[in-house]
């Protein structure tokens, strides 16, 4: 399946011989450029902390890497938080990813979330922890590929909390259930979330944009004098067992279902300016697949500038990424059993999203988490019937894990250990 998508790419790719250098992650000056998504702010009455985050994902063009994607992510009509680029990558058959995937960055920001409510959590209730971590595995799970029933789903979740203290077991259990009632990336999990999915072609929408050659050349991404992204080693879980690396290759894809699984850990990293600034490794549990070490702030309401993307950054980004993956693979399926698709030519596609979340009562004992809307737009440019190009923009939703996740009530199993005891 490689070789076919890199073949599509090389159809599609611009005429200039230029390419660009990206790095996995990087700050930049503007906010995401949509076309067809008219981003909106959002309103926060007294005592809430709403947000709503838009990002805008595009192909970069690589003969190396068929599955290269840069997306620009940020709150919308805020200044406090920056515009961050992010690249993503699936491994190959034959190449490790040049940056994380998009169910890494996913997960990357279900565990985050939850580490940053913990951390709220603690200051509320006035506790005293010596330490605290939180191990994440999430299961996914392609469902008949290579058939028009191909579908992508998440299939559970497993979140853990880890945390040393002296403080007796209940106020650890009143911590845990205020960290899970106001954990937005699980809420936006275990309960149906709406969607808004439209698609767009040609029109105007294309002006000034489209693919471009490019590569990511390094894996470390460096920003104020802190190492944002880097390639680390395999993770090793006290709580989680990280099982056996899923291969996906050519024979696999005729399977009824095709699991598999990203693991995350996340921990407070020690930054006395950004108290919210935390170190995650997280890794797709296959084959070609890097582990990586990435940051996420989530200091909100402290002076200076923003060190990382927020937990709700990858959320919303690993959620774009996860459908732009999803046409990659869709294209070249519907080239492949559908003679008149191939008849028509999409030059180009783009995924723009928004998704809005709120918070009641921030910073109280009372604190609650949301996730209230999805909105995305597909955007094609080419020539393709209105038949085809619903089809296309049908399945390829339907193959889209994160998006699934956001539409379906997910299973959630949270477990606490204290001082290495279960609770």
């Amino acid at each position: 399946m490689d070789k076919t998508i890199n073949k599509m790419k090389a159809k599609t790719q611009v005429k200039s011989s230029l390419s660009t250098e990206y790095h996995v992650q990087s700050r930049v000056q503007n906010s995401p450029e949509s076309t067809a998504l008219k981003p909106t702010k959002a309103e926060s009455p007294q005592g809430s902390a709403n947000e709503n985050i838009s990002v805008v994902v595009e192909r970069i063009l690589n003969k190396d890497s068929s599955m290269l994607k840069k997306g620009t992510v940020q709150p919308v009509g805020t200044n406090k938080f920056s515009a961050w680029q992010m690249t993503c990558d699936e491994g190959g058959l034959s190449y490790e990813q040049s940056s994380p995937n998009p169910l890494s960055y996913l997960t990357t920001g279900i565990t985050s979330n939850l580490l940053t409510q913990l951390q709220r959590g603690i200051e509320i209730l006035n506790l005293d922890i010596d330490s605290l971590k939180v191990e994440v595995k999430v299961f996914f799970r392609f469902h008949a590929p290579m058939s028009t029933q191909w579908a992508g789903f998440t299939d559970k979740v497993i979140a853990n909390i880890l945390i040393e203290s002296k403080e007796p077991a209940e106020k650890i259990s009143e911590l845990k259930e205020l960290a899970l009632r106001s954990w937005v990336a699980g809420a936006a999990l275990a309960h149906k979330t709406d969607i808004e999915p439209e698609l767009v072609i040609n029109g105007h929408h294309w002006d000034n944009k489209g693919s471009m050659n490019g590569s990511v050349p390094d894996d470390v991404s460096v920003d104020n004098n802190l190492t944002l992204t880097a390639k680390g080693s395999m993770l090793e879980p006290e709580t989680i067992e990280v099982g056996k690396d899923v291969g996906i290759g050519p024979t696999s894809l005729f399977k009824k279902d095709i699991r598999f699984a990203v693991v995350a850990t996340a921990e407070s990293a020690h930054d006395s300016q950004s108290p919210c600034l935390q170190k995650i490794k997280v890794r797709a549990i296959q084959k070609n697949y890097t582990p990586w070490v990435l940051y996420a702030d989530d200091s909100y309401g402290y002076d200076g500038l923003d060190k990382a993307p927020s937990s709700l950054d990858y959320l919303t980004a690993g959620t774009a990424f996860c459908l732009a993956s999803q046409l990659d693979l869709n294209f070249n399926f519907f080239r492949i059993i559908n003679k008149s698709f191939s008849k028509h030519q999409i030059e180009d596609y783009r995924v723009e999203q928004q998704i809005n979340y709120r918070m009641e009562n921030f910073m109280t004992p009372e604190m609650a988490g949301y996730a209230d809307k999805v909105i995305t737009k597909i955007v094609l440019k080419g020539h393709v019937s209105e038949e085809n190009s619903n089809k296309f923009f049908n399945q390829s939703l339907q193959m889209c894990f994160a998006g699934e996740a956001f539409k379906d009530e997910i299973e959630i199993v949270s477990t606490i250990y204290l001082n290495g005891e279960i609770q």
